[in-house]
């Protein structure tokens, strides 16, 4: 009768150690997973920001004609790192979206106002059309007061994907991070008064 005791206990112990293992390792997905999607909150409402703000584009004008309407990427860039605050807190730091301990205010490998359209980089902005992605050519280009760029067959808009470089709070089987990219397209308005 000793000795079937001494048994039990044994696979008891056994039994808890692999239900632990199971226990341990669903919480951390879960907890994981919970930040995972506060982040892609984070990330939209920075890309929301972004675009929404890059929807209007600047009107550049010479003796009161205007001369060309364009994108300011650098505000747009600001914009989306300042989308949560001037202070970074919470989940995400937009402040750094690399993930490397660096502000990326002056990083060309996180956004290049003179490449946005970088498919490396951590910002990407793009608009549909001409070689300098700057300018609205093509048939997005209006000098024109009051002519609206969203009309049909005109396919002006503009495109912004924040990525962010999410650490795992319990890097198991997963690795140490991920790249969680997030996109929004606004049209581009034109309804400036002249």
């Amino acid at each position: 009768m000793k000795q079937r005791r001494h048994k039990t206990v044994g696979q008891a112990l056994v039994e808890f150690a692999l239900a632990a293992t199971v226990i341990f390792f669903l919480l951390a997905a879960a907890v994981d997973l919970g930040l995972i999607f506060f982040t892609l909150q984070a990330l939209r409402t920075a890309a929301q920001e972004g675009a929404t703000y890059g929807s209007y584009p600047i009107v550049v004008t010479n003796g009161g004609q205007v001369t060309e309407v364009r994108l300011n990427y650098q505000e747009i860039f600001r914009r989306i790192r300042f989308s949560g605050g001037a202070n970074p807190s919470g989940i995400v730091n937009l402040f750094d979206l690399n993930g490397d301990g660096i502000d990326d205010a002056n990083q060309s490998a996180v956004f290049s106002a003179s490449n946005p359209t970088n498919p490396n980089g951590f910002v990407i902005i793009e608009n549909p059309r001409g070689p300098n992605p700057a300018s609205l050519s093509g048939a997005c280009a209006t000098t024109t007061p009051q002519v609206d760029m969203r009309n049909a067959g005109r396919n002006c808009w503009i495109r912004v994907t924040v990525r962010y470089r999410y650490q795992f709070f319990f890097p198991f089987a997963l690795g140490r991070d991920i790249i969680l990219p997030v996109t929004f397209t606004m049209p581009i308005r034109s309804q400036f008064i002249g």
